[in-house]
């Protein structure tokens, strides 16, 4: 920060609990704050210690981290004395006195990672679709596939972006059905984000486009409680909406520090693709290798998880789940389970303060020595001074 203070600057972040997006995005801005006393950070919204901003006027904080372009959120933020603000992810829809600035998931880097997957299942053609007219987000995302696509010369195809309260109406979603009928088959289509992509399986189911053996469908934002409730279950991009948080919480000191009134946009990238069912390879062993990493991802950290329990769950015999597996992953079961039990330490490590004591028997060890000596095995270091790596 710039200059000296007395105090520390007050930070208000607005938090929407049942939202992965927003916890991961709040977990970046607490995470700015642990390590940059000069930030005092308090938690408002559904889900959060406080719920209003009323509960928080007599504390005067000098700046908010908002998911929302709420214009009346916005006049009761300058009422209280906010004097910057920064945007995740929306533009303020209103003329304010607030410094702004706003940071997005880049559109770039969600459409090639869309790109990677399907160049990898070997498809010829893409497709889009996106949220409502005027989504810039989502017009962003759409350009990006499409570049993408001509870069590796395979067609394209987007579903016309529907009007204000045309938007997921009856009518709507039977233009889509019609249009995802009419795709060229095999393709890849990624949707906006999670909610437009459980449209675009209904719209397939409609049209009698099977899905992935016709259709890869691949959302956005990886909310679990939709993805997996869908049939099939939802493949999704993963922003990486804790880097995100970070940068915001950057933003907002560097505006409340002395920068310009209108700070230039930021973005931050997708960590990866958590793969389900809708864009599971076609083919039957695919299918097998596909939902056995769903359940192995889901319950890794069981004590008692076996071979048995994956090959029931991906409804195989324990052979041919062994078999089929190796020929798709490249890895055994067994190793899978081992390396997400292993991601998931690292995960707790890393942006949490959970006694190392406590890994082995949170995540599925059969005891903290065969954990701490296949730790340093595999990553070459104890789990305390990868705790220190990461956060130093």
């Amino acid at each position: 920060m710039n200059g000296r203070r007395d105090t520390p600057l007050r930070i208000l972040a607005n938090v929407y609990a049942a939202q992965k997006a927003s916890r991961d995005m709040t977990g970046g801005v607490l995470r700015y704050a642990a390590v940059h006393p000069g930030a005092e950070v308090r938690l408002y919204g559904l889900g959060a210690p406080r719920r209003s901003l009323g509960e928080l006027r007599d504390w005067r904080p000098d700046g908010v981290i908002l998911t929302t372009e709420d214009a009346a959120e916005i006049r009761r933020l300058e009422r209280i004395g906010c004097r910057a603000a920064v945007f995740v992810n929306v533009e303020p829809s209103v003329h304010t006195s607030l410094r702004c600035a706003s940071v997005f998931c880049d559109g770039a880097a969600v459409a090639e990672a869309a790109a990677e997957l399907f160049a990898r299942k070997r498809l010829r053609h893409f497709a889009y679709v996106g949220t409502r007219e005027g989504d810039p987000w989502s017009a962003e995302r759409e350009a990006a596939l499409r570049r993408s696509a001509a870069e590796r010369d395979v067609s394209f195809d987007a579903f016309p972006p529907p009007r204000g309260d045309r938007a997921r109406t009856a009518r709507e979603a039977a233009a889509l059905a019609r249009w995802a009928a009419g795709l060229p088959k095999p393709c890849g289509l990624l949707a906006a984000n999670d909610i437009r992509a459980m449209d675009v399986l209904e719209a397939c189911a409609a049209a009698g486009a099977s899905v992935p053996r016709q259709v890869l469908v691949l959302g956005v934002d990886d909310e679990e409680f939709v993805c997996r409730q869908m049939r099939p279950t939802l493949s999704s991009v993963v922003p990486d909406f804790e880097r995100g948080g970070y940068l915001a919480a950057e933003a907002l000191v560097g505006l409340l520090s002395g920068g310009a009134r209108r700070a230039a946009r930021r973005t931050f990238g997708v960590r990866g693709i958590v793969e389900r069912q809708s864009t599971g390879d076609p083919n039957e062993a695919g299918r097998i290798a596909a939902r056995a990493e769903e359940f192995i991802r889901e319950h890794a950290t069981v004590p008692d998880v076996s071979v048995g329990a994956v090959a029931r769950a991906a409804g195989a015999s324990v052979r041919l789940l062994q078999k089929d597996f190796k020929a798709v992953t490249g890895s055994t079961v067994l190793a899978a389970i081992q390396n997400e039990r292993l991601r998931r330490v690292c995960a707790l490590l890393e942006e949490t303060q959970t006694p190392i004591g406590h890994m082995a028997e949170l995540n599925g060890f059969e005891s903290d020595a065969y954990l701490k000596k296949l730790f340093r095995a595999r990553m070459g270091c104890t789990m305390r001074d990868w705790r220190r790596g990461r956060r130093g």
